[in-house]
Formats: structure tokens, C-alpha cells, sequence
């Protein structure tokens, strides 16, 4: 099904709400013009209408301030978060949608169908102080959904709905014109060097404005950490590279426990260290712990929803460590990265984590340390540039030579595996920002396409790729032609004709 599908939703929505003035509907749409905007959509409204994109997520069209009576359509596509039928999503979510309505009272709503999941709703609200009647239209297909409004003043809203009708069923997603503002320029980051103020160990580049904290943590004298908090000022961007607050960990053993140390207890071997008594936890599982414990108490609708083994970073890491590992001992590394979402005041945020650790083994005791652990949290539109912005700041990371040689280290070999490590640690944000994303840019491709009616298809052969109207089972291409055509069987249309595949 493709936009033809919410367009007959539109209609049958308001006929089903708005049917004794219905017939006046295509003489309302006499004063409307048709306009393509380049973000992507193209709407029928008066000239004197202004149509803009909130957030880089509501589509929102609305008289002027002060000409007439106030009025306004709303179009807003939306990715659900968790699993909830269209009437649901308009009783939990259109009231929290603040920045358009406020003090909503719902005077009736309607299943309007099942596949999609179509709800319909009639209510009143303030806006600006004004009162409003709305008419809203949900529609949820496959994890993603789209909400239309119509509404105006509440006591011009009969002379008004025919008007807002007409403008409502015009809309129409389009192709976004290339350099449009919808991908506009992000300005360009200017860095500056931050020096450790506490031991002057190491230093890294980051954004100028930026607040950051930290430097080395010295537990004791053989027991230190590097960790940085560097946070945008105004307050939504968040990097995090390790923690000062992490200890090392002993793990349990037969022996501390007859020395009356149990998990959950603190030893110290000696030198000043302390170490928490606690089992050894894998990389994936450290970071949903920590996750649980730091992040979710103070976020709103903390939600982690992707969780991923990294082995290949526990390969790479096993080679650059292996030049420093002691005979005797037994190493074992375990990585993991996820995936998370949460909410600030509506507006939707995402964040993503990937944890190192290390277990040293002999045949005495056992000790284990987070090695990595990488965190950033932001708007989900800011995910990109801060991703651009925890990449530079790892690529930018260097040891203080000097202060190495004053710890009694071999210089050159520990510089080689620091520049090495954060190398992978690049390579690993870049293949995953946000839990790859490519993965989101699939799911917002799938989405277009049912709006649009079309569908992708590849030849698994040279790797090329066509839009196409979706509806079909099966699709062909003419050999060394751009000539695609589908059927309903799984039958070649002529004998020049190569099987593509749906992606």
C-alpha cells in the first residue's frame, strides 16, 4: 500500500467526521496552489500560509499570526518505540506533543481500520492561548507511523474544515532536492588542545566551547585510569571516555574467601590498592550494568534497544596487548557495544556505549579492569556530528612522553600501542555510530517507500539498484537495460529477463 492508501484515510476520516459539508470540499480547493518544498513533501495551501519544518520533524503548515482566524495542518512521520495500536498512540502521545497542543479533551475516537492500523480523533485544545478544534489521523504500519492534523479556531473550525481538508489530502512526500535545507551544512568544528590537569599524562583535542572534565585518576601508586567528560554547551551533547570512579577488580577465589573476603567486599593486596571483590563480567554485560546504574535513573524513557558482541575488536586489541603480556598469566579480553534511546522534555535522544575488559588469571589470583569504555549521548538529529566529534577526539588522544618516562615505561613501545589502539577504537565508531547508521537510514528508506507506493530492488549479479512501484512478488530486469518489471508468480517474463531481489 503507498500514499494512495492515506489519502483514501484522509478522505474517509473526515467524511466519516465532517460529512454534512463535505460537497463544499472542491471549491475550498480553488484558493489553494500547489507548492514542492525541498525537504522533501509537496502541500496545497494559500498563498499567504506559512509551511516550515519543526525540529526536523513536524511538517507544519499555519496562517499568519494575526490575519483571520488561526488555523493549521500538521504531518508528523514517527518510528514507534514500543509496540502500540494507532487509537493508543493518539490517547498516550498526542497529548505530549506540547509544542502544538496543550490541555487536550478528546470528544470522540474511531478505529477506522486494521491493516494499516488506522485510528481517527476529534478534540479540542489550547494553543497560544486560543481554543482549537482538531481532527488527527494515525496510521501505523510495521514499527512506523504518520500523524495527520487539521485544526482551527475553535469557533471557525466549520468555516475553516473544508479549506484544511482540501490542503490535508495535497500533501504528498516527494524526492528531497539535492542540498536541500533539510541536509543543511553543519558548520565546521574548530578544536583546541586540552592538556590533563592533574598529571599532565596525556592530551586530546575537543570542540572549542565545549566544557570538559577529568585527567588521571590515581587510585594508587600503581593503580591510575584516564577518563574526560566533555559536555556542548548547551547541555545535549555528551562524551564520556572511561570513568575515574571505576576501581579494579578482584575476582573471587577460594583464598579471599578464607581471608573473609567475599564479592562485594574490598582488598588490598598491597601498595596503597584496593580492589572490589566481584566476578568477572564480559564487556557487553559490564556496559548494560553500568547503563542500568548511571544513565537510566536519570533519563526519561531510558530504553537500550540494541546489544552487540564486538569480537573483532577483541582480536585486534589481543594482537596490539600481546607485546605486553606477562608469562605466566592467562589474558582474556570481552567487548561489547549497545545501543540506547531516551527521552528530554519530548525531544527524542540516543546514545551509544562500547565497553572493554581484561581478565589476568594466574594460577594465584585473578584481577580484572574496564580497559575501554566509550559513551555518548545526544539529539537523535545530532547523532552524526557527534560522532564526527568523538571520532577527531580519539584520533587526537596523546601520551605525554615525558611523563611516561617518569613512570619507568618503555616509551616508544606504549606510544605504538596507544596510537594503535585508538586507531581500532576510530574504526569502531565509525562502523557503528548509533548502532550502524545505516540501519536507521534502512529503516527511514522502508518508510518512504510505503508512503510512496515504491519499493527497492538489486541485481544480486552486478550489484546495481532500481526504485520501483511496489505491489509485486517478484521483479525482472531486461538484460543491460534499465527496464524492470514485476508479476505476481515467479515467472520470466521473456527469456532476456534476470530475476532481481526486494531488499
Amino acid at each position: 500500500m503507498g500514499f494512495k492508501g492515506h489519502t483514501k484515510s484522509i478522505l474517509f476520516l473526515f467524511i466519516f467526521f465532517l460529512l454534512p459539508s463535505l460537497y463544499k470540499c472542491s471549491h475550498a480547493a480553488e484558493n489553494l496552489a500547489s507548492k514542492k518544498y525541498p525537504e522533501g513533501f509537496s502541500l496545497k495551501h494559500p498563498q499567504n500560509w506559512l509551511v516550515q519544518v519543526v525540529d526536523k520533524l513536524y511538517i507544519l503548515a499555519s496562517s499568519k499570526p494575526r490575519e483571520g482566524e488561526p488555523s493549521f495542518i500538521l504531518v508528523y512521520p514517527f518510528f514507534l518505540k514500543e509496540k502500540m495500536s494507532s487509537e493508543t498512540w493518539i490517547e498516550k502521545k498526542l497529548p505530549g506533543l506540547t509544542k502544538f497542543f496543550k490541555a487536550i479533551s478528546f470528544e470522540k475516537k474511531s478505529q477506522l481500520r486494521q491493516v494499516p492500523d488506522e485510528a481517527a480523533a476529534k478534540f479540542r485544545f489550547q494553543r497560544d492561548a486560543i481554543s482549537y478544534q482538531g481532527l488527527a489521523l494515525c496510521s501505523i504500519y510495521e514499527g512506523s507511523g504518520i500523524l495527520y492534523v487539521m485544526a482551527a479556531q475553535a469557533e471557525a473550525f466549520e468555516k475553516k474544515r473544508n479549506e484544511l481538508l482540501s490542503m490535508l489530502e495535497s500533501f504528498r512526500f516527494e524526492e528531497p532536492e539535492k542540498g536541500s535545507p533539510q541536509v543543511s551544512a553543519k558548520p565546521k568544528i574548530e578544536y583546541l588542545p586540552w592538556q590533563d590537569p592533574i598529571e599532565n599524562a596525556f592530551s586530546m583535542e575537543v570542540p572549542r566551547g565545549w566544557a570538559v572534565s577529568g585527567g588521571t585518576y590515581r587510585r594508587a601508586s600503581v593503580d591510575l585510569t584516564k577518563a574526560l567528560l566533555a559536555v556542548s554547551p548547551n547541555q545535549k551533547m555528551r562524551i564520556q571516555y572511561n570513568d575515574g570512579n571505576i576501581p579494579t577488580f578482584a575476582v573471587p577465589s577460594q583464598t579471599l574467601a578464607w581471608s573473609g573476603f567475599y564479592e562485594g567486599s574490598w582488598y588490598s593486596p598491597g601498595y596503597g590498592v584496593r580492589m572490589l571483590v566481584k566476578r568477572y563480567t564480559p564487556g557487553i554485560y559490564f556496559l548494560t550494568e553500568y547503563l542500568q546504574a548511571n544513565y537510566r535513573p536519570q533519563l526519561a524513557n531510558f530504553e537500550i534497544v540494541s546489544q552487540k558482541e564486538r569480537p573483532d575488536l577483541v582480536a585486534n586489541f589481543s594482537r596490539i596487548y600481546g607485546q605486553g603480556m606477562a608469562a605466566g598469566s592467562f589474558t582474556a579480553l570481552h567487548a561489547g557495544e549497545a545501543a540506547f534511546r531516551f527521552e528530554q522534555n519530548t525531544e527524542p535522544f540516543v546514545g551509544y556505549g562500547l565497553a572493554s575488559t581484561k581478565l589476568v588469571q594466574s594460577a594465584a589470583s585473578g584481577t580484572w579492569f574496564v580497559d575501554l569504555l566509550l559513551i555518548y549521548t545526544c539529539p537523535k538529529t545530532e547523532a552524526e556530528t557527534v560522532n564526527q566529534i568523538f571520532d577527531h577526539m580519539i584520533q587526537s588522544f596523546r601520551m605525554n612522553l615525558q611523563w611516561m618516562a617518569s613512570q619507568q615505561q618503555l616509551t616508544a613501545n606504549v606510544s605504538q600501542i596507544v596510537t594503535q589502539t585508538n586507531q581500532q577504537i576510530s574504526k569502531i565508531i565509525n562502523d557503528s555510530y548509533w548502532t550502524r547508521q545505516a540501519a536507521m537510514d534502512d529503516v527511514n528508506r522502508k518508510f518512504s517507500n510505503y508512503i510512496l507506493g515504491v519499493t527497492d530492488v538489486v541485481d544480486p549479479a552486478t550489484g546495481e539498484k532500481w526504485k520501483v512501484e511496489a505491489g509485486h512478488n517478484y521483479y525482472w530486469r531486461r538484460d543491460t537495460t534499465d527496464v524492470v518489471v514485476g508479476t505476481k508468480v515467479y515467472e520470466r517474463p521473456n527469456i532476456d529477463f534476470s530475476a532481481l531481489k526486494e531488499y
